[in-house]
C-alpha cells in the first residue's frame, strides 16, 4: 500500500448508508429523466381515477388508486426496506471505517477503489456521495476532523473525480 494522502474515519452505520441513499435517489429523480416519466404515468393513473368513476369501473379504480398510493406514499417507505437488506448483508455494515485516500484511488481496509471507478462525487450539505457506476459511497460531513481535513479532501476530489457537483437541497 502506497502512503495514504488523506485520512478519514467515520462510523458505517445504517442511518448513514440510508442517508447517502436518499441523497442519490432524490439527486436520481430530481436531474434525469425518470422523474418525466414517472410523472407521465402518474398522470395516467389520476386520469385513471376519472375515468373509472365516471365509467363506473371499480377494478381500474382500484388500480389507479393503488398506483398513486405508491407513488405518493409507499415509494420511499418500500425501498428504504429493501435498502435496509442490503446494507445488512454489507461485511462494511456497522463498523468503523477508515478510508483512505492515495495516489491510486480510495482505499477501505484492504479494498481499493481506483479513481476512474467514480463517476461523479455530489457535495450535499449533509456530506459527499462518490458515486460509481453500480455503488456509491457516503461520507458524512461530520466524518472531517475539521474544516482542514474537509477542504484537503474535496481539492483531492476535484482533482482525481471528472465531475464534482454541488447540490444545494
Amino acid at each position: 500500500m502506497s502512503e495514504a494522502l488523506l485520512r478519514v474515519r467515520f462510523r458505517f452505520d445504517e442511518a448513514t448508508y440510508l442517508k447517502g441513499a436518499k441523497i442519490a435517489y432524490d439527486v436520481m429523480m430530481k436531474h434525469t429523466g425518470r422523474k418525466y416519466v414517472g410523472w407521465f404515468f402518474i398522470a395516467l393513473a389520476q386520469f385513471g381515477v376519472v375515468g373509472a368513476l365516471r365509467a363506473g369501473t371499480y377494478g381500474l379504480l382500484l388500480l389507479s388508486t393503488l398506483l398513486l398510493l405508491y407513488w405518493y406514499v409507499l415509494r420511499w417507505p418500500l425501498r428504504k426496506a429493501a435498502l435496509k437488506r442490503v446494507f445488512h448483508r454489507s461485511p462494511y455494515a456497522d463498523r468503523d471505517l477508515t478510508l483512505e485516500a492515495q495516489e491510486g484511488g480510495l482505499c477501505v481496509d484492504d479494498k481499493c477503489i481506483p479513481w476512474f471507478e467514480f463517476t461523479r462525487v455530489l457535495a450535499t450539505p449533509q456530506g459527499y456521495l462518490l458515486d460509481m457506476s453500480d455503488a456509491f459511497l457516503f461520507i458524512p460531513r461530520d466524518a472531517f476532523e475539521d474544516d482542514k481535513t474537509r477542504t484537503a479532501f474535496v481539492a483531492l476530489m476535484r482533482a482525481h473525480v471528472k465531475r464534482f457537483e454541488k447540490i444545494d437541497d
